[in-house]
């Protein structure tokens, strides 16, 4: 993650992989086809790992608005923590290289936004269902709520001097939970 955090996607090799290690470039192929599968492999262990957060969040018995709260922290944590995935993370989701590149890595990723897209959605309607949340797509929604706090998580591991977590928190559960009208 750190080789591609520096290189690019397109310009990390394996030989950058292996330096980065500290072991010879051979023991890379002897677990990994080439670098596309190390690719692959290493953003599922990270995105697994990110899962595994936002699930505990999700699945807590909290009400919506807490629980939302620490869907976000959950996922703002990971990202200041791993800060080096999140460049992988957006490479993998709009990716660059060749044609065959390009279908490989959305094969990785695709499904598993789709699936984090479709499960944030079901927490959507179980708000709806329990009268926390107005009913609308559950769907949309989710799709605003992941692609906006997306954003501001690129905003803040770009920014030198972020604001506290817990404000750009704050901005997110009360935009969705109160809107932007006065």
């Amino acid at each position: 993650m750190r080789v591609i955090a520096r290189k690019g996607m397109n310009a990390a090799t394996i030989a950058d992989i292996a330096e980065e290690a500290g072991i010879a470039k051979g023991t890379i192929y002897l677990y990994f086809r080439d670098r596309d599968e190390l690719v692959e492999k290493t953003f599922e262990t990270a995105i697994l790992q990110l899962h595994a957060r936002i699930d505990a969040a999700m699945e807590s018995p909290l009400a919506f608005a807490e629980k939302l709260r620490a869907i976000i922290k959950a996922k703002f944590d990971f990202f200041q923590e791993n800060r080096e995935f999140f460049r992988l993370y957006i490479s993998l989701r709009n990716p660059e290289g060749t044609p065959q590149q390009q279908r490989r890595q959305k094969r990785t990723c695709q499904p598993q936004y789709r699936s984090r897209i479709e499960k944030m959605a079901a927490v959507l309607s179980q708000a709806m269902d329990a009268g926390e949340v107005r009913r609308t797509d559950p769907f949309r929604l989710a799709l605003f709520l992941v692609e906006g706090s997306t954003a501001i998580v690129l905003e803040r591991i770009n920014e030198e001097a972020p604001p506290p977590q817990e404000e750009d928190v704050e901005l997110i559960v009360d935009v969705m939970l109160n809107g932007i009208m006065k």
